[in-house]
Order: C-alpha cells, then structure tokens, then sequence
C-alpha cells in the first residue's frame, strides 16, 4: 500500500479525471437555488424541477418572493419534498434581500459570518451551507458529504466518529495552499469518483485502489 497525503490525493484525482463544468449553471442564483432541490434526491429529478422554476421565475430571487406559497412547490415538484424545500427557498430569497441581492458585496464578507448567517436559516444544512459558500460566495470549503465519507473509509481513513464541523476542520487544516478552484475541484473530483465507482464494492476496481490516506 503506498501511503499518500490529501493533496497528493488530489492530485492523483486531478489528473485522472476532468472536473471541468461540475456544478452546472447559468448564473449563480441558479447554483443557489440547486443546492436546494438536490438534498435526498438526483439530478435528473432537480433537472426538470429547475427546468420548471425557470419558467416561472428566471431563478431571480426577487420572483421567488414574489410567488404564492404554492406557486414555488409546483415548480419544483419534481425534486422531491417539494413543501419543505419551496419554504427553503423563500427563506434564502428573503435572507438574500437583507443583503440587497448583492453577492459580489456578500463574497467579501468574512466566510464564517456568511456561513453561521445561511446555517440558521430553516432547511438549510452544513453541506448546502458549504456549497452555497463556495460556488455562489466564493469561499474556499470542504464539502463533507457521503461520497466524501466513503472514499475516505476505502482510503483506510474513516470519518464516521467525527461530525460534519469536526471532519471539514481536520481536512481543511490538512490541505496545504488550497485555493477556492482546488476545494471546487477536489469537490467535484469526489462527487465524480463515486458516480463512476459504486462505493465499497468497486474501490478494487478504481485506480485509487492500492493507496492509504495518511491524515
């Protein structure tokens, strides 16, 4: 087994595959809004729920607050929990609003104000906080999510002791000169690993295999 640090293995991830194009979108309340529709659900079912809000509201923001309660839940019927999440994103619209829907001044804010202001909003959880912060806001953020925790358990190095704040606090103090395009990158990297290798079962398969994680 040959032992490598997390920016090796970023390395190793970077030149296999191609991170280029992630997180689609056209603007970025469009990443907003999907960071939403995609909790406990898949990207086909959050493509046709976007395609929907589209229509009724050009992902502005402004639009969003606009609409009835029922209005947004229509839209996004598709994705899933549709109540709960149309009631996230009125509560991310108005959160927005109290910044004049000006996220060039919000990016630069410091990241722990923004990320404690979006983790007290109803619906919103750490990882959505993270994605949000790092592809909308521009901060650089580990995004701990389960694909995240089972490459890392097949690397030899499990997080499931540690919560989502005490996972991302270790990663990030062990990444060295990461900038916001590295995290989106090894985010991306991660997500993209676990889609093409079924976690445990494929990992012998993977070109990861034969590596040990050493944190």
């Amino acid at each position: 087994m040959t032992k490598i640090t997390l920016n090796e293995l970023y390395e190793i991830m970077y030149q296999a595959q191609n991170p280029n194009g992630w997180w689609p979108g056209r603007s970025d309340w469009e990443i907003i809004w999907s960071t939403v529709l995609i909790q406990n659900t898949n990207w086909k079912n959050v493509a046709k729920a976007m395609v929907d809000l589209d229509h009724a509201t050009g992902f502005l923001p402004t639009k969003i607050l606009a609409l009835t309660n029922k209005e947004p839940e229509q839209a996004i019927k598709s994705a899933g929990f549709y109540t709960r999440k149309a009631q996230t994103l009125k509560s991310l619209a108005t959160y927005f609003a109290s910044y004049n829907f000006d996220l060039e001044q919000m990016t630069m804010m410091p990241k722990d104000q923004l990320r404690k202001e979006i983790l007290s909003l109803k619906g919103i959880g750490p990882e959505t906080a993270d994605v949000i912060l790092m592809y909308a806001l521009n901060k650089g953020e580990f995004v701990v999510d389960v694909y995240a925790r089972r490459l890392f358990t097949c690397l030899g190095y499990s997080l499931d002791k540690l919560s989502y704040d005490q996972a991302k606090t270790l990663i990030e103090g062990k990444l060295s000169d990461f900038t916001l395009r590295n995290y989106q990158n090894f985010h991306a990297l991660i997500d993209m690993f676990n889609q093409e290798y079924k976690l445990p079962q494929d990992f012998g398969k993977s070109y990861l295999n034969g590596y040990i994680l050493e944190i």
